[in-house]
Protein backbone atom coordinates (compact mmCIF):
# COMPACT_ATOMS: atom_id res chain seq x y z
CA UNK A 1 0.00 0.00 0.00
CA UNK A 2 1.45 3.53 -1.13
CA UNK A 3 2.15 5.92 1.46
CA UNK A 4 -0.03 8.68 1.69
CA UNK A 5 0.84 12.61 0.98
CA UNK A 6 -0.92 15.10 2.45
CA UNK A 7 0.14 18.46 1.70
CA UNK A 8 -0.25 22.05 3.51
CA UNK A 9 -0.15 24.80 1.92
CA UNK A 10 -0.61 28.93 2.27
CA UNK A 11 1.68 32.04 2.85
CA UNK A 12 3.30 32.43 5.52
CA UNK A 13 1.75 33.49 8.88
CA UNK A 14 -1.79 32.22 7.55
CA UNK A 15 -1.93 29.61 10.22
CA UNK A 16 -0.01 26.39 8.63
CA UNK A 17 1.44 25.14 11.23
CA UNK A 18 -1.59 25.87 13.75
CA UNK A 19 -3.17 24.12 11.37
CA UNK A 20 -0.88 20.81 11.03
CA UNK A 21 -0.87 20.57 14.86
CA UNK A 22 -4.36 20.41 14.75
CA UNK A 23 -5.27 17.62 12.31
CA UNK A 24 -2.30 15.99 13.95
CA UNK A 25 -4.24 15.82 16.88
CA UNK A 26 -7.64 14.69 15.24
CA UNK A 27 -6.55 12.07 12.89
CA UNK A 28 -3.59 10.27 14.25
CA UNK A 29 -4.43 6.32 15.05
CA UNK A 30 -2.71 4.23 17.44
CA UNK A 31 0.50 2.91 15.25
CA UNK A 32 0.70 5.09 12.81
CA UNK A 33 3.94 6.65 11.85
CA UNK A 34 4.17 10.05 10.65
CA UNK A 35 6.75 11.75 8.54
CA UNK A 36 6.05 15.59 9.13
CA UNK A 37 8.45 17.67 6.44
CA UNK A 38 8.39 21.43 6.87
CA UNK A 39 9.59 23.64 3.73
CA UNK A 40 9.11 27.17 5.78
CA UNK A 41 10.32 28.19 9.04
CA UNK A 42 7.75 30.18 10.25
CA UNK A 43 7.65 30.78 14.21
CA UNK A 44 5.37 28.14 15.26
CA UNK A 45 6.88 24.79 15.92
CA UNK A 46 5.01 21.49 15.47
CA UNK A 47 4.13 19.61 19.02
CA UNK A 48 6.89 17.22 19.14
CA UNK A 49 6.40 16.02 22.60
CA UNK A 50 2.68 15.40 22.45
CA UNK A 51 3.36 12.07 19.46
CA UNK A 52 7.10 12.13 20.04
CA UNK A 53 6.64 7.84 19.56
CA UNK A 54 4.60 8.65 16.67
CA UNK A 55 6.27 10.86 14.21
CA UNK A 56 9.29 12.99 13.23
CA UNK A 57 9.35 16.45 12.15
CA UNK A 58 12.44 17.31 9.46
CA UNK A 59 13.16 20.51 8.16
CA UNK A 60 13.87 21.19 4.48
CA UNK A 61 15.79 24.06 3.28
CA UNK A 62 14.17 23.94 -0.06
CA UNK A 63 12.34 21.73 -2.59
CA UNK A 64 15.65 20.37 -4.42
CA UNK A 65 16.52 19.11 -0.39
CA UNK A 66 13.19 17.10 -0.42
CA UNK A 67 13.74 15.78 -4.05
CA UNK A 68 16.90 14.47 -2.82
CA UNK A 69 16.39 13.24 0.72
CA UNK A 70 12.90 11.98 0.37
CA UNK A 71 13.68 8.65 -1.18
CA UNK A 72 15.88 7.80 2.09
CA UNK A 73 13.94 9.54 4.47
CA UNK A 74 10.96 7.32 3.89
CA UNK A 75 13.62 4.21 3.89
CA UNK A 76 14.90 6.06 7.31
CA UNK A 77 11.28 6.34 9.41
CA UNK A 78 9.15 3.92 6.88
CA UNK A 79 5.48 6.03 7.84
CA UNK A 80 1.99 5.14 6.82
CA UNK A 81 1.73 8.93 6.14
CA UNK A 82 3.90 12.27 5.01
CA UNK A 83 2.71 15.62 5.95
CA UNK A 84 4.36 18.35 3.80
CA UNK A 85 4.07 22.15 4.60
CA UNK A 86 4.82 24.15 1.66
CA UNK A 87 5.13 27.81 1.66
CA UNK A 88 2.53 29.73 -0.67
CA UNK A 89 5.54 31.82 -2.56
CA UNK A 90 7.03 28.60 -3.98
CA UNK A 91 4.99 27.67 -7.24
CA UNK A 92 2.67 24.80 -6.75
CA UNK A 93 3.70 22.69 -9.57
CA UNK A 94 7.29 23.00 -8.53
CA UNK A 95 6.16 20.15 -5.76
CA UNK A 96 3.79 18.35 -8.42
CA UNK A 97 6.64 18.32 -10.54
CA UNK A 98 8.68 16.38 -7.70
CA UNK A 99 6.10 14.01 -6.77
CA UNK A 100 4.83 12.97 -9.78
CA UNK A 101 8.34 11.52 -10.32
CA UNK A 102 8.43 7.84 -11.14
CA UNK A 103 10.72 7.07 -8.38
CA UNK A 104 7.99 8.59 -5.95
CA UNK A 105 4.71 7.64 -7.21
CA UNK A 106 5.89 4.12 -6.94
CA UNK A 107 6.01 4.35 -3.26
CA UNK A 108 3.72 6.79 -2.38
CA UNK A 109 0.60 8.97 -3.49
CA UNK A 110 -0.78 12.50 -3.00
CA UNK A 111 -4.06 11.64 -0.95
CA UNK A 112 -5.04 15.12 0.07
CA UNK A 113 -4.57 19.10 -0.12
CA UNK A 114 -5.05 21.50 2.13
CA UNK A 115 -4.88 25.37 1.62
CA UNK A 116 -4.46 27.50 4.60
CA UNK A 117 -5.74 31.32 4.08
CA UNK A 118 -5.96 34.11 5.93
CA UNK A 119 -9.61 35.66 5.83
CA UNK A 120 -7.89 39.28 6.36
CA UNK A 121 -5.68 39.35 2.95
CA UNK A 122 -7.45 36.41 0.93
CA UNK A 123 -9.35 38.33 -1.49
CA UNK A 124 -6.29 40.61 -1.50
CA UNK A 125 -4.38 37.76 -2.81
CA UNK A 126 -6.36 36.33 -5.31
CA UNK A 127 -6.90 40.12 -7.02
CA UNK A 128 -3.12 40.60 -7.09
CA UNK A 129 -1.40 37.46 -7.52
CA UNK A 130 -4.15 35.51 -9.15
CA UNK A 131 -2.24 33.54 -11.73
CA UNK A 132 0.20 32.72 -8.79
CA UNK A 133 -2.14 31.71 -5.89
CA UNK A 134 -4.93 30.11 -8.07
CA UNK A 135 -3.19 26.70 -8.77
CA UNK A 136 -3.31 26.04 -5.05
CA UNK A 137 -6.94 26.92 -4.74
CA UNK A 138 -7.84 25.06 -7.55
CA UNK A 139 -6.04 21.36 -6.39
CA UNK A 140 -7.28 22.18 -2.66
CA UNK A 141 -9.43 19.52 -1.48
CA UNK A 142 -9.76 21.44 1.53
CA UNK A 143 -9.61 25.39 2.21
CA UNK A 144 -8.85 26.63 5.40
CA UNK A 145 -9.70 30.43 5.89
CA UNK A 146 -8.57 31.33 9.21
CA UNK A 147 -9.21 34.36 11.65
CA UNK A 148 -12.81 34.81 9.85
CA UNK A 149 -13.18 36.76 13.69
CA UNK A 150 -11.28 39.66 12.44
CA UNK A 151 -13.07 40.02 8.86
CA UNK A 152 -15.79 42.52 7.79
CA UNK A 153 -18.69 40.09 6.70
CA UNK A 154 -18.95 41.82 3.44
CA UNK A 155 -14.93 40.99 2.70
CA UNK A 156 -15.20 37.75 4.22
CA UNK A 157 -18.20 37.01 1.96
CA UNK A 158 -16.41 38.17 -1.49
CA UNK A 159 -13.47 35.81 -0.62
CA UNK A 160 -15.93 32.93 -0.28
CA UNK A 161 -17.72 33.30 -3.38
CA UNK A 162 -14.15 33.97 -5.24
CA UNK A 163 -12.53 30.82 -3.91
CA UNK A 164 -15.98 28.64 -5.02
CA UNK A 165 -15.81 30.39 -8.01
CA UNK A 166 -12.69 29.18 -8.30
CA UNK A 167 -12.93 25.52 -7.16
CA UNK A 168 -16.25 24.37 -6.63
CA UNK A 169 -15.40 21.06 -5.35
CA UNK A 170 -13.08 22.57 -2.40
CA UNK A 171 -14.66 21.89 0.82
CA UNK A 172 -14.37 25.23 3.09
CA UNK A 173 -13.65 25.44 6.48
CA UNK A 174 -14.29 28.78 8.07
CA UNK A 175 -12.24 29.19 11.54
CA UNK A 176 -12.53 31.63 13.80
CA UNK A 177 -9.12 32.26 14.74
CA UNK A 178 -5.95 29.98 15.05
CA UNK A 179 -7.12 29.29 18.62
CA UNK A 180 -9.95 27.69 17.49
CA UNK A 181 -8.50 25.01 14.90
CA UNK A 182 -8.87 22.27 16.57
CA UNK A 183 -12.04 22.42 17.61
CA UNK A 184 -13.80 23.59 14.26
CA UNK A 185 -12.16 20.29 12.69
CA UNK A 186 -13.41 18.27 15.33
CA UNK A 187 -16.73 19.93 15.02
CA UNK A 188 -17.28 19.15 11.09
CA UNK A 189 -15.87 15.80 11.39
CA UNK A 190 -14.16 15.75 8.15
CA UNK A 191 -10.45 14.09 9.14
CA UNK A 192 -9.93 10.30 8.58
CA UNK A 193 -9.45 8.63 12.10
CA UNK A 194 -12.12 5.63 12.49
CA UNK A 195 -12.69 2.50 12.57
CA UNK A 196 -11.35 1.43 8.85
CA UNK A 197 -8.20 3.84 9.15
CA UNK A 198 -7.16 2.03 12.44
CA UNK A 199 -7.36 -1.28 10.68
CA UNK A 200 -5.67 -0.23 7.10
CA UNK A 201 -3.14 1.03 9.46
CA UNK A 202 -2.52 -2.10 11.76
CA UNK A 203 -2.29 -4.19 8.29
CA UNK A 204 0.01 -2.37 6.39
CA UNK A 205 2.39 -2.24 9.62
CA UNK A 206 2.07 -6.10 9.93
CA UNK A 207 3.00 -6.69 6.46
CA UNK A 208 5.72 -4.50 6.43
CA UNK A 209 7.36 -6.26 9.46
CA UNK A 210 8.02 -9.33 7.35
Amino acid sequence: MKIHIELVTGFLGAGKTSFINSILSESIVEGERILVLQLEHGKKEIKVADYSNSFIVHKLYDINELKEKLISLIRQYNPNRIIVEYNGTINFNTILDVLNEKVYKECCKITTVFFVADGITLKQFIDNLGSFIVPFIQNANMIVVNNTDYCRKELLDQSINKISNINPRAYILKVNNKYSIKATLKEAKVLDNGYLKKLRIKVVNHFKTY
